[in-house]
Order: C-alpha cells, then sequence, then structure tokens
C-alpha cells in the first residue's frame, strides 16, 4: 500500500544511524480507559443504548506507549459505560499488542483479525482492533514528526465543514428548537434521528432553505414499511436517507429501497470491514458509505473503503458519532480526501471537553489538528474526573 510505503520512507530517514532505534519503538505499555461525561442534549433525554436513558456519554480510550515512551491514544466505540467491552479489549486484544514494533501497522491489524476471528467480524472485537489501528498511526506521526493528514497524502484543506447530529427527540418542539439553534450555530446541514412523519417534517419546515437536512433512523423498518416511509417522506427533499432498513445487513432490501429513486441512501456505520461495503455495492444498496473509524477497523480499513468508493464511484462520508481520538481520525481522514466528506458531530454540548474545545465547531467548521500525529491528545484532568473504569 503506497501509504505505508511512504511510512516506511519515513521511518528509515528518521532512524538512519540508530540500529537500535526500531526496536526501541517496541509497545511496551498498554491500556483501555473508560471515560463518561455529562452532557445536555438540547431536549428530553435521547433515546437509549442498551439501558436507561443517560445524559452521559462514552469515550473508551485505548493507550499505547513504545519503550521510548512515545503515546499513541486510539478509541473503541462504547456506549453506557461499558465495562464489559473495555475488560474484553484488555484481556484479549491489547495482550497481542505488546512487543510489536509501532511501526508494523498493517501486519499488528492483520495479526489481531486473523487471531481473532473467532470471537467476531464485526462489533467488540473489531472495536478494540480499530482502536489499536488509530492509537498506532498516532505513535507513527509522533515518531515521523508528521500529522496524520501528511501520511494519508496531505490535507486538502486546512478545515472540514461538519453537520449537526441531532439526537432522537420524539417530539416536534424539541426537534425544531435543536434544528434552529444548531443553525443559529452556524450548521448549514443537519441529520435528524426521528422515525415519525410530524417530527421530520416539522425539522424540515424549521430548517428551510438555511440548512440541508438529512434523515438517519438507525435501521428501524422491515422494507414494506422503508418502501411506505420512501414514498411519503420524498416530498421533503432529503439530502440523504440513511439506514431505513432491518437488520442492516439486509442489502438487497436496502437496494430495493434505493431502487425506487426518491432518497440517495447512505449507510455503513454497522459494518466490519472493507468487505461489507464490497457487498454494498455490489448488491446496488447504497450511494453514500459510512465506515466509522472506531467500529470498521481504524485507519487502515478506512483508507481501503475510501479507495473502493473512489473506484466505484460512491460517496465517502464517515459516520462519527464520537467525541474522542476517533473523531480527530475521522477529521485527519476526511481532510485527505479530495472531495473533503464532511465530518459528523451529534449535537451535544459536554459539561467537559476531552481536548479542551479544540474540536468544538465554530460556524459548522472544524480545523485539522496540525501536530504531529493525532495532533491533539486528551487532557489528562479531564479523564481523571470523568474515568469510570
Amino acid at each position: 500500500m503506497k501509504v505505508l510505503e511512504a511510512i516506511d520512507r519515513i521511518d528509515v530517514r528518521n532512524l538512519r544511524g540508530k540500529p537500535d532505534a526500531a526496536a526501541s519503538q517496541r509497545i511496551v505499555k498498554a491500556e483501555a480507559i473508560l471515560v463518561s461525561i455529562p452532557f445536555e442534549s438540547g431536549g428530553v433525554p435521547p433515546w437509549s443504548f442498551g439501558g436507561s436513558p443517560k445524559l452521559q456519554f462514552d469515550t473508551l480510550l485505548v493507550r499505547l506507549e513504545t519503550e521510548q515512551g512515545i503515546v499513541g491514544w486510539g478509541e473503541a466505540f462504547s456506549r453506557g459505560e461499558d465495562r464489559s467491552l473495555k475488560s474484553m479489549i484488555e484481556t484479549r486484544v491489547l495482550p497481542l499488542v505488546i512487543g510489536r514494533s509501532a511501526f508494523e501497522i498493517s501486519k499488528t491489524k492483520y495479526d489481531l483479525e486473523f487471531q481473532l476471528q473467532n470471537f467476531g467480524r464485526v462489533g467488540p472485537i473489531v472495536y478494540g482492533i480499530s482502536a489499536v489501528d488509530i492509537a498506532l498511526w498516532d505513535i507513527v506521526g509522533k515518531i515521523a514528526g508528521l500529522p496524520l493528514s501528511a501520511l494519508l497524502g496531505g490535507a486538502f484543506s486546512g478545515e472540514v465543514e461538519v453537520y449537526a447530529s441531532l439526537m432522537r427527540y420524539g417530539n416536534c418542539d424539541d426537534v425544531v428548537k435543536a434544528t434552529r439553534q444548531a443553525i443559529e450555530r452556524g450548521y448549514r446541514y443537519i441529520k435528524l434521528h426521528e422515525i415519525t412523519e410530524d417530527e421530520i417534517r416539522a425539522a424540515v419546515e424549521a430548517a428551510g432553505s438555511k440548512a440541508a437536512v438529512m434523515l438517519d433512523t438507525n435501521c428501524p423498518w422491515p422494507v414494506a414499511e422503508a418502501l411506505r416511509y420512501d414514498r411519503i417522506l420524498e416530498p421533503l427533499n432529503l439530502y440523504w436517507l440513511e439506514e431505513p432498513i432491518w437488520p442492516p445487513e439486509n442489502y438487497v432490501g436496502l437496494a430495493r429501497v434505493r431502487a425506487t429513486g426518491r432518497h440517495r441512501i447512505a449507510a455503513g456505520e454497522n459494518a466490519g470491514s472493507m468487505h461489507d461495503f464490497v457487498a454494498m455495492i455490489a448488491a446496488g444498496a447504497i450511494d453514500i458509505a459510512q465506515p466509522d473509524v472506531a467500529k470498521t477497523g481504524g485507519v487502515s480499513e478506512l483508507l481501503k473503503i475510501a479507495s473502493l468508493c473512489d473506484a466505484q464511484g460512491i460517496e465517502f462520508v464517515p459516520h462519527c458519532a464520537i467525541f474522542g481520538p476517533g473523531q480527530v481520525a475521522t477529521i485527519h481522514l476526511n481532510a485527505a480526501q479530495q472531495t473533503l466528506p464532511m465530518l459528523e458531530r451529534l449535537y451535544c454540548d459536554f459539561e467537559a471537553e476531552i481536548y479542551g474545545g479544540a474540536t468544538l465547531p465554530v460556524n459548522g467548521r472544524v480545523a485539522v489538528p496540525t501536530a504531529p500525529g493525532l495532533g491533539l491528545d486528551p487532557d489528562p484532568d479531564v479523564i481523571s474526573r470523568y474515568r469510570v473504569a
């Protein structure tokens, strides 16, 4: 892969005359850190992720450290103070990383996937592998003295457009209030998570000509019901319709909705690898691919998916419902694409920001970090204050 070949050349230049330096960049420490921070959603408590609704949001960090003290940060997708996921990553994934060279990103990712395949090719194991991959890219960037976007070929812009991804409110008053507030804050694109016609229509009318509106339904409907909503919602001119089919791997059913031509269809946050997108595209199921860096194999896998999309004429717009290293990695990934995909940001205000506000959008845009690696490290005081495991 050309990107990794470029990294190898960087490493050789930086390590010339230091025969033991490569060995000294082996991973000697690895830990998972679960942080949960209270937030304000702008309305009634959001829908639950496996339990009672809580106005707190997880960030499941993975911290890798080399023998020379270089620290890389990654993130696994998590919800609901998921201590079991943290434990699984610590007991199954991270022990296999100790002793590996930080430079062997592709080999480490392959070995983890192959050795752990019996525990799942989609889901928690892949979340852990994704976090490791992100952290390794962070380390390599820091060693090379280059931001991640530079390792990926360079940024096409110093900032990325952000769309406000609203919570699901389930009532017209709150969704209208949140839509108007997001527009006042400078967002020009707004994504809903409503699943009933009244709320969807109310938000679109509230946005008017000031913002484009897309809809993510999070896989609620069988095919017949999805086709009914596809027809009902057509006059609203949604920017895209996301994941209308249950189960999400029913690509044939998703293709039936897409075949009506009423909406551009987006999907992919539940995918585990590039091969899931190969299957989606082969089925004619999507216009827009939405892999998640913390769920779909990390930076390395998203690079493959981006190339696949480019070759197949599919729009590449990564999913990003996280706020730690995965979000920062997505900013770099998006900036390194000629198409400059928009960054998703869940619309909520936190009691404390993991990066001290560096990733907060200003007038609907966020700056691409320029320091080495991810360019931002989590605030240790925030970790200490909000750590739950």
